[in-house]
């Protein structure tokens, strides 16, 4: 699974052309397994655009502020797909739309919601260009997935709706070149122009694609009422009715005041034509007169050229109106009248919100939650809590403070040339090549970021006081190492899937002493709060970064807590398991062999614990 985190920054090209451009951030399973793990991806993502995500429940919504959305299982294109895309489009709204901004009535309100979509979108890909990958991806997914069996085809919808559908995706291809739809361009005008009487469309596009210079919701409200402003115009032309043929035209000839040309040009080239004789001449009287049928014959030509006449005009005013006669101008009264309460808009994201709820709650993979914060327990009498822990573990934060030291010191080695003589080889001037001078260079430790973890479930009830103490020491010990920065947290919180604070990363561990002293209850969430310990730790910048789990190796979802173990450590982060009161095999079954220890008293936490952060706090960068 690919993933294209939005980068700030301004790109050069609205498109890509056939490769990702250089400005993405691209995270992928191969890189880095834990940030491919779908829960972190979406609060990544909501860091990045500065909004805040939560996820949990069984809904996807946005209150304005905070976008909500479902449990989510570790990995699943489709969800990574609409989760994704729900986030950049509803992040361009709370960063880019005043909802303070009255939105008209009727029409007006279904182009302005129309329109805003699009600016906000376009905004958001100026600034951070990785979230048009998101918003395309999730248009083309739209399209491949979301036609719904039981729904009406789009062409036995009101036209109303047709309209729109036709007007948003017409937009979305040649304004933000989104995928699929961009290659359908030609067939979405086609489908517009079959809709609206004829020259509507140019306008309405014309009018339309100005939402490309619209900088704020008001000018999006504006545009839209301008758009509907020109189809009432065009609706009263329409409607206007054609001014009939004069009574005294002869049938299919010229108008009151015009020449038909082809009798001009006949009058004008034959010899004869000042010679003929006028109708109602004396020869014409006497013929009539002289033939017995010359009434009957009379009345019917009369009643052949009343027919001819009345034929006449009625195809003047057929071949007057607009291709596809009267519908369109029908379609366009229909489009005007749309009601918002009853006519249900193009919306990208409601539809998301929708399919990733139903998605979300079908999937077969189980699903987790990084779990959240709850408020920090009462700090109480944090200077007694940290003397009585710095004196039960001086033996620990002695041998880890001198073994950092030790391998901060200078090293030493002979060379052949230097500026200081190394005077304790001076034995060996007479032999060749002799390296008489002391050369040294600094070794530092690595900075390292550490995060615990303190299993207070209800398992933990018979040794709780021992955890909260070996706890509270190691991160005492810890906080006194140059180069080390700690965090730790307590699981579960007041539900299942929160943790307490204990320790932040900026905060001194002994003026928070007093919080350690969580009480057990509740079972063993352990996978969310990995995965948030997983979160705190992929945000910093040390280059080594270590989880340390105090629990007694009796998780919930064991399966699914193995997997977020193996993503962790496949993503650079080293995890060890600290049993509390347990057993050594069932914290190593957990942790593997290699990364697990366990402790009966607080005595055994320094010895069993140096052997294993030794090598992890202490080398070379």
């Amino acid at each position: 699974m690919t993933v294209f985190l939005p980068t700030a920054g301004r790109a050069s090209s609205p498109s890509w052309g056939s490769g990702a451009p250089p400005f993405l951030l691209e995270v992928s399973m191969r890189s880095n397994p834990l940030v491919g793990a779908l829960p972190l991806i979406a609060q990544m993502l909501g860091r990045k655009l500065g909004v805040k995500v939560e996820i949990g429940g069984d809904e996807a919504y946005t209150d304005g502020h905070t976008l909500h959305l479902p449990r989510l299982p570790l990995e699943s294109t489709p969800l990574a797909i609409l989760a994704n895309g729900f986030i950049d489009h509803e992040a361009a709204h709370i960063r880019y739309t005043d909802f303070t901004v009255p939105v008209p009535p009727g029409l007006a309100k279904l182009l302005t919601n129309i329109l805003e979509d699009i600016r906000i979108e376009q905004a958001l890909g100026v600034d951070y260009p990785g979230s048009r990958h998101n918003l395309a991806a999730l248009v083309d997914y739209l399209e491949h997935h979301s036609d719904d069996e039981a729904a009406e085809p789009i062409t036995e919808q009101p036209v109303a709706v047709q309209v729109l559908s036709a007007l948003h995706k017409l937009l979305r291809a040649r304004v933000l070149h989104q995928g699929l739809l961009a290659q359908q361009a030609d067939d979405l005008e086609a489908r517009l122009d079959a809709l609206l009487p004829e020259g509507v469309v140019i306008k309405l596009l014309a009018l339309a694609f100005e939402v490309r210079h619209a900088t704020s919701t008001t000018a999006v409200r504006d545009l839209a009422l301008r758009i509907v402003e020109m189809l009432k115009e065009e609706e009263e032309a329409a409607k206007a009715p054609t001014p009939p043929d004069p009574p005294d035209a002869p049938p299919g000839g010229p108008r009151a005041g015009e020449t038909a040309p082809h009798s001009a040009a006949a009058s004008a080239s034959s010899p004869d034509a000042g010679a003929t004789e006028p109708k109602g001449s004396p020869q014409d009287a006497a013929a009539s007169a002289s033939s017995p049928d010359a009434g009957t014959d009379a009345q019917s030509q009369e009643a052949q050229a009343s027919s001819s006449a009345s034929s006449s005009q009625t195809g003047s005013q057929e071949a007057s109106a607009p291709p596809g006669g009267p519908g369109k101008t029908e379609t366009l009264t229909a489009l005007l009248a749309a009601d918002p309460s009853s006519t249900e808009g193009p919306d990208l994201g409601a539809q998301t919100r929708t399919l990733l709820t139903a998605a979300a709650s079908e999937t077969s993979e189980v699903r987790v939650v990084i779990a959240g914060y709850d408020p920090p327990p009462p700090n109480t009498a944090p200077q007694e809590k940290a003397r009585q822990a710095r004196a039960a573990t001086a033996a620990l934060r002695h041998r880890l403070g001198g073994l950092v030291q030790t391998h901060q010191a200078s090293e030493h080695w002979a060379a052949c040339q230097g500026r200081r003589l190394a005077t304790h080889r001076l034995y060996s001037v007479p032999w060749p090549q002799a390296r008489l001078f002391d050369r040294r260079v600094e070794r530092w430790a690595t900075d390292t970021a550490v995060a615990l973890l303190l299993d207070c479930s209800g398992s933990m009830a018979r040794d709780m006081a021992l955890a909260n103490q070996a706890v509270l020491a190691l991160v005492l010990a810890l906080d006194d190492l140059p180069g080390v920065a700690c965090w730790a947290a307590a699981f579960p919180g007041r539900r299942d899937q929160r943790v307490i604070p204990l320790k932040q990363f900026q905060e001194r561990a002994s003026c928070i002493a007093g919080r350690f002293e969580v009480r057990a209850h509740g079972g063993t969430p352990l996978a969310g709060a990995l995965l948030r310990a997983g979160w705190e730790l992929i945000g910093r910048s040390e280059p080594r970064r270590l989880l340390i789990v105090a629990t007694d190796g009796q998780p919930e979802e064991i399966d699914l807590v193995r997997s977020i173990l193996a993503r962790c450590r496949a993503s650079g982060l080293e995890v060890l398991g600290l049993g509390i009161g347990q057993a050594l095999d069932e914290v190593e079954d957990l942790f593997g062999r290699r990364d697990a220890v366990t402790i009966q008293t607080i005595q055994e936490l320094a010895p069993m614990l140096f052997t294993l952060l030794e090598q992890r706090l202490t080398q070379a960068a």
